[in-house]
């Protein structure tokens, strides 16, 4: 039987709940450091604007860059919101399931206590 901790989540619901905020820091932490590679080259870029006398095309790639920049930015708060309310349905379910398990137990446990009790009285 699960042991129950002080905050209401059994230990194994703890321990799903864990794997899953590691989960979503190291997701976070690869798209966080794509999104900084992207900053970089842009910055790479920007510098190479100064050198070049062909600042239109070097203009093109900047907006290119910062429009995929821009793109990265909202996948990965799509993608944390995701994760976030998936977790949050996951539990949501288990913790249903929990209740309902126990409640089915109680409810049986009343019932045969009743039946008993009517038995012991005819």
């Amino acid at each position: 039987m699960n042991e129950t901790k002080p905050s209401g989540l059994s230990a194994s619901e703890e321990l799903l709940a864990r794997t899953f905020e590691t989960w979503r820091k190291e997701f976070r932490g690869i798209l966080e450091t794509h999104r900084q590679e992207i900053q970089d080259r842009l910055e790479k870029i920007e510098r190479e604007i100064e050198k070049k006398s062909d600042k239109e095309n070097v203009d093109v790639l900047v907006r290119g860059i910062h429009s995929d920049l821009h793109r990265h930015a909202e996948e990965i708060d799509r993608l944390h919101n995701r994760i976030s309310t998936k977790v949050g349905v996951d539990t949501m379910w288990k913790v249903l399931g929990l209740a309902l398990g126990i409640g089915t137990a109680v409810g049986g446990l009343i019932g045969y206590l009743i039946n008993l009790i009517m038995k012991l009285k005819s």
